[in-house]
């Protein structure tokens, strides 16, 4: 595996081993971007595929996520009189697949004894009125936050959740805190990929700005180079 700054690195070395010029400006913000896209294309195509399953070093953690109480006309739909919290900040949009979501995990980091539930908005409307679900927290993404539907004793008690998933710009997460005050993610921290996936994404990767920084060929010089040795 490799740090955010390694990966750099090689990237700007390979790109330099090809003597594309001799003054290479490259933003390493671009590198990532590129980088970003390529992960995120290759995790998804993975992912989709029958049978697969979820990597656990592509996945992040936001570390403990501060609640608030929502207004209840944040989620028209819901039962009238339904107590729901909702995370302080928007989540990092995650990586998009078809069948589900890239969210693994969504539980207190209060230990408070309670069982999570990661649903749809549609499915949130319907759920908690079961005989043996009703002290279930349900967790649903909306409005870019998570939402929960919780009952009024969970609602006094929960101030901290711990959400994780695969997110589409792992720097985002370098925006969230654990509890001890550290940030969740920083570029000298293993980067989120499975391993197999690395050497091939660097090449595309590098193939990109090798094609892009290319000089174009000095056709006027060797047309003028020829119609000389012609004479």
């Amino acid at each position: 595996m490799a740090t955010e700054n390694e990966i750099i690195f090689d990237i700007l070395e390979d790109i330099s081993s090809n003597h594309i010029s001799d003054d290479i400006d490259i933003d390493e913000r671009q590198i990532m971007y590129k980088f970003n896209v390529q992960r995120s294309l290759w995790v998804r195509n993975e992912l989709n595929k029958t049978g697969r399953t979820i990597d656990p070093f592509t996945v992040q953690s936001l570390g403990c996520v501060d609640l608030e109480v929502a207004d209840t006309s944040d989620c028209p739909d819901l039962p009238v009189g339904c107590s729901i919290l909702r995370t302080k900040c928007e989540i990092p949009k995650t990586v998009e697949l078809h069948n589900r979501n890239a969210i693994t995990k969504v539980g207190s980091v209060d230990k408070l004894n309670y069982f999570f539930s990661f649903v749809s908005y549609q499915q949130a409307i319907f759920s908690g009125n079961g005989k043996y679900n009703g002290n279930s927290v349900f967790a649903f993404l909306h409005n870019n936050r998570m939402y929960f539907k919780v009952n009024g004793a969970q609602k006094k008690l929960l101030r901290k959740i711990n959400i994780m998933g695969i997110f589409e710009d792992p720097k985002a997460v370098s925006n969230f805190c654990k509890q001890d005050g550290t940030v969740c993610y920083s570029k000298d921290d293993q980067y989120p990929i499975s391993s197999w996936m690395l050497p091939f994404i660097k090449e595309q990767v590098v193939n990109q700005f090798i094609k892009n920084l290319q000089l174009p060929e000095d056709n006027t010089n060797d047309a003028a180079a020829n119609e000389s040795n012609a004479k």
